[in-house]
């Protein structure tokens, strides 16, 4: 009789266990390549919502409604409709000088004046001189006449980084758009001097 031997070898050879590390390690040099990718794709977002915040916060600040309503409260009126004299561009550059914006040398388009400041970015912030109409739940139509006592004057805000530091080489990193809203307000009335 005749005993077959049968060979029961449980296990991997050299050849698997090298083919088993060579795909292991291409997969994870394929996972390490995302994560420094991630991370500067995390590190940009952050910088843009940083600006983006930036932006709203300049905004807010050249739109504020006080400075605007005190501004025409001090404004020479018309004698004939008693009508504020509306925004002037000596008036805006005054307002925009409080907020260390300097009107800008760079050529800009007609019917726009262009602010700049630079605090670790450099701001712009355009105002356009012509007026758009006020809509108020009143009517359905506004009025940029003369006489009207509401108007509205757009405001574009951008912010440029720095594409290299030093460089004076900017590039837009965020803006945003609002309005001035120029809206007439009764002055409170004179008081009389009494004995």
């Amino acid at each position: 009789m005749k005993k077959c031997r049968v060979s029961n070898e449980k296990g991997l050879t050299l050849v698997e266990v090298l083919a088993a590390i060579v795909i292991l390690g291409i997969l994870f040099v394929g996972i390490m390549t995302i994560f420094p990718q991630m991370t500067l794709f995390n590190e940009k977002t952050e910088a843009k919502l940083d600006t983006m915040n930036l932006a709203r916060l300049e905004m807010a600040a050249i739109t504020d409604q006080e400075k605007w309503h005190k501004l025409i409260l001090a404004a020479p009126t018309d004698p004939l409709t008693n009508v504020p004299d509306y925004l002037k561009e000596t008036k805006i550059i005054e307002e925009m000088a409080k907020l260390n914006y300097t009107e800008s040398a760079r050529p800009h388009p007609e019917g726009i004046i262009r602010f700049e400041k630079t605090d670790g970015y450099l701001y712009e912030a355009d105002i356009y001189l012509e007026c758009e109409t006020f809509l108020d739940s009143a009517s359905s139509a506004g009025s940029c006449e003369e006489t009207e006592r509401n108007k509205l004057y757009k405001v574009h805000v951008k912010i440029l980084k720095e594409s290299v530091p030093g460089s004076g080489n900017y590039t837009l990193s965020s803006e945003t758009f609002s309005y001035i809203t120029y809206k007439a307000i009764n002055a409170p009335p004179a008081s009389t001097g009494g004995g």
